[in-house]
């Protein structure tokens, strides 16, 4: 157990490892920290062998995904964990079973992401999505972001298995991030014309790939941004 006198990030990760990476550096990047001991106690539990969530939605799989979620979480909140977060969008489609298997909050990352969009891009009323089929499915960002009465607009079943499906799993697979790259551009140029404004990475893998801007063009990491609310939270400042 850390000391009382620290509060705890945890991080429920290993889908992909990768991402869960990627996150743990955003922590670091954004902690206004001048020495070693100025940044925060962070947990990591990666587990890689939570099977594919995409393929769990509407199966017999989706108990096994929540079983692990759930014992990974609670695994973090014994260690001293004072918050949970989860880099993979797609997981969140468990979130309430999540969170209603530790009594620390789980910080939703797709209602972060929308709340970020609705404040800091009120403007807009258009948002292209890039993300796993399941996380289109189930609707996550599409829910959240309607509800501000900001359209979504999502690949065509066709883009979205040779595009953006393709892309996510070569990243994991640890191949081309340039190739990886262009096929999410296409996907991009796919939406509408012109294409939105504002893009959503809605997979952890995709900012590892997405690196170059497109003119008139707003990247939205998710990833960033539910580290952003995880740094606030345990440093006492505005959540």
């Amino acid at each position: 157990m850390f000391l009382s006198t620290y509060k705890v990030i945890g991080i429920l990760g290993g889908m992909g490892p990768e991402a869960t990476i990627d996150l743990y550096n955003h922590i670091i990047s954004l902690t206004p920290a001048l020495k070693d001991q100025d940044h925060i106690p962070t947990l990591i539990f990666s587990n890689p062998k939570i099977p594919d969530r995409t393929a769990s939605i509407n199966s017999e799989l989706a108990k096994v995904v929540i079983d692990y979620l759930c014992e990974g979480a609670v695994i973090l909140e014994r260690g001293g964990s004072d918050c949970i977060i989860i880099p993979c969008n797609t997981a969140h489609i468990y979130y309430d079973e999540i969170q209603n298997a530790v009594k620390v909050p789980v910080l939703n990352m797709i209602y972060e992401t929308a709340q970020y969009i609705t404040e800091h891009y009120p403007d807009i009323k258009k948002a292209g999505l890039l993300a796993t089929s399941g996380t289109v499915k189930m609707q996550l960002y599409q829910r959240f972001l309607e509800n501000n009465s900001i359209q979504t607009y999502v690949p065509s079943e066709t883009v979205q298995k040779d595009y953006v499906t393709k892309a996510i799993y070569d990243i994991k697979a640890g191949k081309s991030l340039d190739d990886a790259e262009i096929l999410l551009k296409k996907a991009i140029a796919s939406l509408d014309s012109p294409p939105p404004q504002l893009i959503i990475m809605g997979c952890t893998e995709i900012p590892l790939a997405l690196r170059t801007p497109i003119e008139d063009c707003v990247f939205i990491n998710p990833t960033r941004i539910l580290a952003d609310c995880a740094v606030k939270l345990c440093i006492d400042r505005k959540y």
